[in-house]
């Protein structure tokens, strides 16, 4: 979970705050709650605490560098996971202040694996989970967020 957009204003700035951010457990609204789609529930994390423990079981960067650019509103990040409780992914969406939507940043498996690489043994066998429909999920995910933003920027914008 490395990537994120370096001309977004919110992240720069949150960047030249990380020390102040750093020990504390910071928190922030997602604009939706859980949810199941497919095969699978989504969770919106929404403290420093819940993506540490994110990065350490799913042994990626997400504790590390994601707390203060989700404290700020410029990214929010999900567990998905299957009906079991088990990990499976950990997606992040970016908004993209030009466009004023939020984009998927990525989503990846444990270890920073490629979700695809995952799920899709070497003769193209599935290994339980259908990446094809991650990427549903993540469409949905998307939608759903989206419209959780406009629903809000609707109701405040004679505030």
């Amino acid at each position: 979970m490395e990537r994120i957009d370096a001309t977004n204003a919110c992240a720069i700035a949150a960047t030249k705050g990380r020390r102040k951010f750093r020990g504390r457990n910071l928190r922030w609204e997602s604009l939706i709650g859980p949810f199941d789609a497919r095969e699978f529930q989504v969770f919106p994390l929404t403290s420093s605490d819940e993506l540490r423990e994110e990065g350490e079981l799913m042994s990626h960067c997400v504790g590390r560098r994601y707390p203060r650019w989700c404290h700020v509103g410029a990214v929010r990040v999900f567990s998905i996971r299957n009906f079991g409780d088990r990990r499976v992914a950990t997606a992040s969406l970016y908004f993209d202040f030009d466009a004023h939507c939020w984009r998927i940043e990525q989503c990846k498996g444990y270890g920073n694996e490629e979700i695809y690489e995952k799920y899709i043994g070497s003769r193209g066998a599935s290994r339980g989970v259908d990446p094809d429909g991650i990427v549903l999920v993540l469409l949905e995910l998307l939608a759903r967020y989206q419209r959780a933003q406009e629903i809000h920027d609707d109701a405040n914008q004679f505030l």
